[in-house]
């Protein structure tokens, strides 16, 4: 007799649907409606590295992923929030100046996504112009830079 309550064992060749395109495009759809990221900060933001040893600058959409990587080297820093508007007009030209990429949701076993300054912010612009032509009066709450400001270079 077969045992009902036995659970099936997991199929070996699951697909994952992950696409970092996907991804990184909801990162930038949930910044702009948060208003802001995540970032961790004691006597200076938390840096990562690259494969090819580049230094990235860590940000996340959510605190509990965050949260999760306040351990080893990073256990002394706290979880701050950048608001989008000084993420565009502070933090990128500072990246951009320093040749630094932008790490997205880096989680604790390595796993993140990297983006020039450059391509993040000519896309933030980009979906800030397609939020403006379809909801005007979201750019009503002051947190929201208008597209027009943002300056690419």
């Amino acid at each position: 007799m077969r045992n009902p309550y036995q659970r099936k064992a997991a199929s070996k060749t699951q697909t994952t649907n992950y696409n970092p395109q996907d991804t990184y495009k909801q990162f930038i759809e949930n910044m702009v409606a948060q208003g802001g990221v995540i970032a961790l900060y004691q006597d200076g933001w938390a840096l990562c590295a690259t494969p090819t040893g580049q230094r990235s600058f860590a940000i996340w959409q959510n605190r509990g992923l965050a949260r999760l990587l306040i351990k080893d080297n990073w256990a002394n820093y706290q979880i701050q929030e950048i608001s989008l508007k000084d993420f565009i007009e502070k933090v990128i030209p500072f990246l951009r100046s320093e040749n630094t990429t932008v790490s997205l949701d880096l989680t604790p076993e390595g796993q993140n996504i990297l983006v020039a300054p450059e391509k993040m912010l000519l896309d933030i612009k980009n979906y800030l112009y397609q939020v403006y032509q379809q909801r005007p009066e979201v750019f009503e709450n002051i947190k929201i830079p208008l597209p027009r400001t943002i300056r690419l270079n």
